[in-house]
């Protein structure tokens, strides 16, 4: 058991202490740059000015603990910060769900509207042309009347030239 701890450890010792070093076995270790001037690959954050490696000190085993447990400690604040993430992801696609509800509901009143106004239009041109329509009867009988009117002298009621010759 203790070979088997001793070589996880190496491993990770390894691991980590080869993370973010200039010696990659895919380069020559300096920074390619492409067109624009910037840099094709990131800076390791060991590299950066506010990087405070976590001290170690004792034997090799209780440094390879520390690592652990930064590495632990590491893991879980990750954990709490992706939880976060997923928390305020989470509200905002309820947000956005809503937002969609809201558009859904807006479109069914904006078709609704559209059928009402439909009704309404053909509602005004039946009226329109009933209203056309008595009109035109309006128009004919006024015709007619003054017309009756030429014809029995001013009068409205005309008298027959047989009843009136009847009566000389």
């Amino acid at each position: 058991l203790s070979i088997y701890l001793s070589i996880y450890l190496s491993i990770i010792f390894t691991l980590t202490m080869s993370y973010g070093s200039s010696n990659q076995p895919w380069g020559n270790g300096k920074d390619q740059k492409n067109q624009t001037g910037l840099s094709n690959r990131y800076t390791p954050y060991q590299n950066s000015p506010g990087y405070q490696p976590p001290p170690v000190s004792g034997s090799y085993a209780q440094q390879q603990t520390q690592v652990m447990e930064d590495t632990m400690r590491t893991h879980y604040e990750t954990e709490a910060t992706s939880a976060a993430v997923l928390a305020q992801m989470r509200t905002q696609r309820g947000q956005l769900q809503g937002a969609n509800e809201n558009v859904w509901e807006m479109r069914q009143a904006a078709e609704k509207a559209k059928k009402d106004i439909s009704v309404m239009v053909a509602k005004t041109r039946k009226k329109k042309l009933r209203l056309q329509f008595i009109a035109a009867v309006l128009a004919f009988v006024d015709l007619f009347l003054f017309i009756r009117l030429l014809a029995c002298g001013g009068t409205f009621f005309c008298r027959n030239k047989s009843n009136s010759d009847d009566g000389n």
